[in-house]
């Protein structure tokens, strides 16, 4: 799936985020019960929660505080000079301007990497619930905040890569004007040469049969001996055999 297609689809999954107040009803880990619930999820004891309401990616980025998804623009980004040199996403994301989240969408993939990988994707998702409540009481951290860092950096990305295009292209223009410009001046060069040996080979010939003109007025004044082509052709002196 390319960048624009993933970023299409962002902004129309569905997120189901907690009921209202549920963050404020929570306190930190290991107060008012919330490591306890870490622990009784992590068993396979998933608390029961009411459903809260479920929005889509991009209503979500619009409720935010920050540009909406369709406002992120890249007029102008590093590149890096070097072939194979490490992306500098960060950069991007200035470039963006996309505002700092309190808990990042990396930090959000490090706590699932660390999440036991035989984990049920439900008991998963109880697990982050119960510490995003944990960290929305002390960072302002919430599913809210993650899920608009993470679909606006997927957008800048997306916008970086049609930055980065346009301006390859019009590398590619300037570009390739110069080399059919330089083909041109290659063509005529080819040409010259091409024209200087028909010349060579024309003049030769001439020379030839202008040659054999002006021999023909030396041979009339020659003696018919050679090398003149009138001489008479010698004959080869007899062969003698001999007796015993």
């Amino acid at each position: 799936m390319g960048l624009r297609d993933a970023m299409r689809k962002a902004a129309g999954l569905l997120v189901q985020l907690p009921p209202e107040g549920d963050n404020e009803n929570r306190g930190p880990a290991g107060v008012d019960g919330t490591q306890e619930e870490i622990d009784r999820i992590l068993a396979g004891n998933a608390p029961s929660e009411n459903a809260g309401e479920a929005k889509t990616v991009a209503q979500i980025v619009r409720e935010g505080e920050g540009p909406n998804l369709e406002e992120i623009r890249i007029e102008d980004a590093p590149v890096s000079s070097e072939p194979g040199a490490p992306m500098d996403f960060q950069a991007i994301y200035n470039a963006a301007k996309l505002p700092a989240s309190p808990f990042s969408a990396e930090q959000m993939l490090e706590m699932l990497q660390s999440l036991p990988s035989e984990l049920p994707l439900d008991t998963k998702r109880q697990t982050v619930k119960v510490t995003l409540a944990s960290l929305g009481k002390t960072m302002g951290a919430s599913p809210e905040t993650i899920v608009s860092d993470a679909s606006r950096k997927l957008t800048a990305l997306n916008a970086y890569i049609e930055h980065l295009t346009r301006r390859v292209d019009e590398f590619t223009a300037v570009e390739e004007k110069q080399i059919a410009e330089m083909q041109t001046k290659i063509e005529e060069k080819r040409k010259g040469i091409q024209d200087a040996k028909y010349q060579l080979t024309q003049s030769s010939h001439a020379c030839d049969a202008e040659s054999e003109q002006l021999d023909e007025v030396l041979e009339f004044f020659s003696l018919d001996v050679a090398p003149s082509k009138y001489a008479e052709p010698s004959t080869p002196p007899p062969v003698v055999h001999q007796t015993s």
